[in-house]
């Protein structure tokens, strides 16, 4: 077939208005990434080189709780907004859409002063390892947690709303950029360095970054805003039962896909010596390079499915192989790179390093199969079958500590590698069938047993 033909091809595929927001997106999302990776790069390298390695490594145990907090208080919001705010706007309820916006920034809120206080009396009152002697730092870095939280689900909001750039803007580039200035300002001054001041320049940078995520989902939102406060009383209404049963869902699957990346750096410690502990957590952190294009479509993808939970299984079909059919060019490459440069960047962190090229190929091609299987479970998610991708991620924590708890004690890390590989395996193999069950969309895996389109009864 002749070039042009080729090319003519390609562009009628992608010539539906969805699919190219599902390109741009992607796109804009590499380029905004591309900077904030340079930046955060940037920032840690002066913030270590300012304070030294003591104060920052006390600096990243606080914010490590930081986050884990934060996860709690965001309870599965940011998802449920994709779904929730998507339903509204395809049945016309300007007005729910300001409702939603507006209970789920107060419910945070709460949920940021409830968990803070308890959090901080039990590590006041009790000395718990590891949190009583940075109980002062944890109580400083306290607004930090509500902030990450403010920042995660309202650039879901503005994310569902079709301001992809804009919701990415302000996290990525303005808030790394910020702690870059503030800690210009603070060496200029001659302020000390230690682990307060480092966590005080963090939380300063959050605070300015939700101001301005606050204006912009404030200016972006307003017509919504109005909408609720002139809407009929009756439209101000929410099933609760479901809304806290979607809520509780995604909070699982947050927290259980938390859980998948650290199984097997929790079980090592007891089979593997300090020196393979460290060569296990650099081969991961290397392979999480190639699931890199998977989470730069998480930027379109969400809103994209929930927008179409009515629409025919043709048309979510043929949207599901574009998304998975872009992920696989972009990630095929990276995995290349891995496979044929491994060694070498291995041995850029010492001599050790290079043993666990092995365990590196393994883990590279596990993160590979989440984007040659798809996005399964972004549309179960999406399309009102959370309960599923909750169950698959339960099979998959089981069968990660089963495997990695066998196979860690013989074969150290590569065992700790094939355990991960034939764990998400099975897990992209459920996800498959479930999204084929219930949405009737056919992954490549699938697609040499089925015929999209055509799912059975479930």
């Amino acid at each position: 077939m002749p070039m042009r033909n080729i090319v003519s091809d390609l562009q009628r595929s992608w010539s539906d208005p969805e699919k190219k927001r599902i390109f741009r997106g992607t796109m804009d999302s590499f380029l905004i990434q591309g900077g904030s990776i340079a930046l955060v790069f940037a920032g840690n390298l002066l913030l270590t080189r300012w304070a030294g390695a003591d104060a920052y490594g006390e600096y990243v145990h606080v914010f490590n709780w930081v986050s884990i907090l934060s996860v709690a208080v965001i309870g599965g919001r940011d998802d449920l907004a994709f779904t929730e705010i998507s339903r509204y706007h395809n049945m016309g309820m300007d007005g729910r859409i300001g409702w939603f916006i507006r209970r789920i920034n107060k419910q945070m809120l709460f949920a940021a002063l409830l968990l803070g206080i308890i959090f901080l009396t039990i590590i006041f009152v009790f000395p718990v390892p590891t949190l009583h002697r940075y109980r002062y730092e944890l109580l400083i870095a306290g607004g930090a947690v509500y902030c990450t939280a403010f920042l995660t689900v309202n650039q879901s909001v503005l994310q569902t709303l079709n301001y992809i750039r804009l919701s990415q803007v302000v996290e990525r580039l303005i808030r790394p950029f910020l702690l870059i200035v503030f800690f210009g300002v603070a060496l200029l001054v001659g302020h000390s360095a230690d682990s307060r001041s480092l966590i005080i320049l963090a939380e300063a940078s959050l605070g300015v970054a939700c101001v301005i995520l606050g204006l912009l989902v404030f200016v972006k939102t307003r017509t919504y805003l109005t909408a609720h406060r002139t809407a009929n009383p009756l439209d101000r209404q929410h099933p609760r039962e479901q809304f806290s049963k979607k809520t509780m869902h995604f909070f699982l699957i947050t927290e259980l896909k938390l859980l998948t990346t650290k199984i097997g750096m929790l079980i090592l410690p007891y089979f593997a010596m300090q020196k393979e502990i460290g060569i296990f957590n650099i081969c991961s952190r290397l392979a999480d390079l190639v699931i890199y294009p998977f989470f730069l479509m998480h930027a379109v993808l969400p809103q994209l499915f929930a927008r179409h939970t009515s629409a025919d299984t043709a048309y979510k079909q043929s949207l599901y192989s574009s998304a998975t059919k872009l992920m696989t060019v972009l990630g095929l490459p990276l995995l290349l790179v891995e496979i044929v440069g491994g060694r070498f960047f291995l041995g850029l962190f010492g001599k050790a390093f290079p043993e666990g090229y092995t365990a590196l190929l393994l883990l590279s091609i596990s993160q590979f199969l989440y984007s040659l299987f798809g996005p399964a479970n972004t549309m179960l998610m999406m399309q009102n079958q959370e309960k599923q991708a909750v169950r698959s991620l339960v099979i998959f924590v089981v069968l990660l500590t089963v495997l990695n708890g066998v196979l860690v004690p013989v074969w150290g890390i590569t065992g700790g590698a094939v355990g991960t590989l034939a764990g998400t395996l099975v897990y992209n193999i459920l996800l498959a069938v479930d999204a084929y069950k219930f949405s009737g969309v056919c992954s490549p895996f699938l697609a040499f047993w089925v015929r999209p389109g055509n799912p059975g009864s479930g």
